[in-house]
């Protein structure tokens, strides 16, 4: 009888333990366990055990899972909603990049919006609204950048303008394949960083690989496009390794300090000379930087961008004192110059190279800046303003260092350090003439993309600042 009423048992609790099964309810699990405990006593508690942690195995790993239920379905409702995405998009980047090395990694949530965009025009306006957010202390800055020429209807049509090319891969590789939509969103950034898109690729995700795996080089920008490729599809595991992994990076990690005897002057020259000639303002400020090389011990000084607007023969002749100071005492003067620049003569306006002078005693080595700023220093559809030089080479011998160069607009963008990277830096220089920013968050924005490239690398980094 015994045997005859454990087979009777057996035989009824199994179709319970399929609808379980079936349907994946914890609670109509714990409902139908009880049930069956009391009519058939231990052994329809060891069958709805085995059922309870067959269910288990199915349900657990699919919780971190965007597309799966039941979090998956309440993420896609909540995120499918087509105001939602792009309004968070700008939140997100507005924090992000708002001057703060620690608030970069933010910039990897835009993947995961992404992720959830429900249409190529959906997916589109996000990135739009993304780059927007990065890109609004343009406007604020332009009237002071164009001088008497500039206004706030320029900076808001170049903010826009930008915003809507580097939107456009969003709109180009959207699918809605699930499986290749990740590797779809992590080319939409890579577009973005490289040229010629890269020209214009502020706000880049790429960036947050500093802050999160410092000293790790090329394994760190590997480790970055993963994270772009997961985070859409396990955001809360991604997550977490990405912590994991951050913390031990940032453990280890021990910042290098410039060599001692190199020093960086910041100068508060205003816009002297910049957008409208001031022959006596230019002349006090290059008065200023000669009185401080000659007072200065340092082995290497170095000065902002373009603090001497042309570099001429006759500026050499002005200069032969302060360079005939360095020269005895075998140092090495590195400032920000305007380089005359050979065009036809039907070409009116001011052409120029905006370069960097490395001089000792001996020789004089040049940097010319590979990306000024479009439109504003580079100007595409005309032979007047700065030339593009996008190939150019990224570092220059210093004494026994080998310097990677980034001027102003340069820090922003990946293309510019990830080049130089190949050129096998030893310290990375930076110099801005950040006047006409001086009351916008652009300066800082800078400085933390910078850093963070040289945290990357486990580089130094010495910046001088016109303000």
């Amino acid at each position: 009888m015994a045997l005859e009423s454990m087979e009777n048992s057996s035989q009824t609790a199994l179709p319970t333990s399929k609808i379980i099964g079936d349907e994946g309810l914890p609670l109509g699990l714990t409902a139908n366990t009880s049930s069956q405990q009391e009519a058939f006593g231990s052994s329809q508690t060891l069958i709805a055990g085995a059922s309870t942690a067959d269910i288990l195995a199915r349900f657990v790993p699919q919780l971190f899972n965007t597309d799966s239920a039941p979090y998956g379905r309440f993420t896609q409702r909540f995120l499918s909603l087509s105001i939602f995405l792009p309004a968070i998009a700008v939140i997100i980047s507005v924090i992000a990049w708002s001057g703060h090395v620690v608030t970069i990694p933010l910039s990897l949530l835009a993947p995961l919006l992404l992720y959830h965009a429900q249409s190529r025009l959906h997916s589109y306006a996000t990135l739009f609204f993304y780059y927007f957010g990065a890109s609004w202390p343009m406007i604020p800055g332009a009237r002071t950048f164009w001088g008497a020429r500039g206004n706030i209807i320029e900076g808001i049509l170049i903010c826009l303008s930008a915003s809507a090319l580097l939107a456009i891969p969003a709109a180009l590789l959207f699918t809605k394949n699930r499986t290749v939509r990740p590797f779809a969103i992590t080319a939409m950034f890579l577009l973005t960083a490289l040229p010629p898109l890269g020209i214009i690729g502020w706000a880049s995700p790429f960036l947050s690989s500093g802050v999160l795996f410092p000293g790790t080089a090329w394994f760190g920008v590997i480790g970055t496009l993963a994270l772009l490729s997961l985070f859409g599809r396990f955001p809360v595991q991604t997550a977490t390794a990405v912590t994991l992994l951050a913390i031990t990076a940032n453990g280890f990690y021990k910042p290098p300090a410039p060599p001692i005897e190199w020093q960086a002057v910041n100068t508060q020259f205003g816009g002297a000379g910049q957008a409208d000639p001031d022959f006596l303002a230019e002349f006090y400020s290059s008065e200023q930087i000669q009185q401080t090389i000659r007072q200065s011990h340092a082995q290497v000084l170095l000065f902002p961008e373009h603090v001497v607007t042309q570099w001429t023969e006759a500026t050499e002749a002005f200069w032969h004192e302060s360079v005939d100071t360095l020269a005895q005492r075998h140092a090495t003067l590195i400032i920000g110059v305007g380089l005359p620049r050979a065009h036809p003569q039907f070409v009116r306006g001011n052409t120029y190279y905006n370069a960097l002078i490395a001089r000792t005693e001996r020789k004089r080595t040049v940097y010319y800046q590979r990306i000024p700023v479009p439109l504003a220093m580079w100007k595409p559809f005309s032979p007047d303003g700065v030339p593009l030089n996008l190939f150019g080479p990224g570092t220059i011998p210093v004494r026994n260092e080998r310097a990677a160069v980034l001027i102003c607009y340069e820090q922003l963008l990946v293309w510019p350090f990830l080049s130089s990277a190949f050129e096998h830096p030893t310290i990375v220089i930076t110099v801005a003439n950040d006047y006409w920013a001086k009351n916008t968050p652009i300066p800082k924005i800078q400085n933390a993309s910078a850093s963070s490239l040289a945290r990357l690398f486990g580089l130094p980094m010495l910046s001088a600042v016109n303000e």
